[in-house]
C-alpha cells in the first residue's frame, strides 16, 4: 500500500486524455494496482479504473498528485466501505 498522508487536501480532480492518460489530485492512497486496474482512497471515496496496459507513471505522495497511463475503459466511484466497519454491511 502507497498511503499519503497529507490532511490538507480537500479537493480532487481526474482529467482524462485520449482515453489513455490520466491526472489525478486528492488521492489519499494507491490501495492496489495490477495491469488491469488500480484502486485508489481519494478525497471523494474509492475510486476503481479499469483497463489494459495500466501504468502508474507518477504519484506524489505530497500533494496526491497521480498518472495513469494505459488503455482506459472503467471509472468508477464509490463509498468506502471499511469506514463504517464490519457490522455495519451486515444489518444494511
Amino acid at each position: 500500500m502507497i498511503k499519503n498522508e497529507a490532511s490538507a487536501q480537500a479537493k480532487h480532480s481526474l482529467m482524462l486524455e485520449d482515453r489513455n492518460k490520466m491526472t489525478l489530485s486528492g488521492v489519499k492512497e494507491v490501495t492496489s494496482f495490477s495491469d488491469t486496474s488500480v484502486t485508489l482512497k481519494t478525497v471523494l471515496g474509492l475510486l476503481l479504473i479499469q483497463g489494459k496496459g495500466l501504468n502508474i507513471s507518477r504519484l506524489n505522495t505530497d500533494t496526491g498528485e497521480l498518472n495513469v497511463n494505459g488503455e482506459i475503459n472503467i471509472m468508477r466511484y464509490s463509498k468506502d466501505k471499511r469506514s463504517g466497519g464490519f457490522f455495519e454491511g451486515l444489518f444494511r
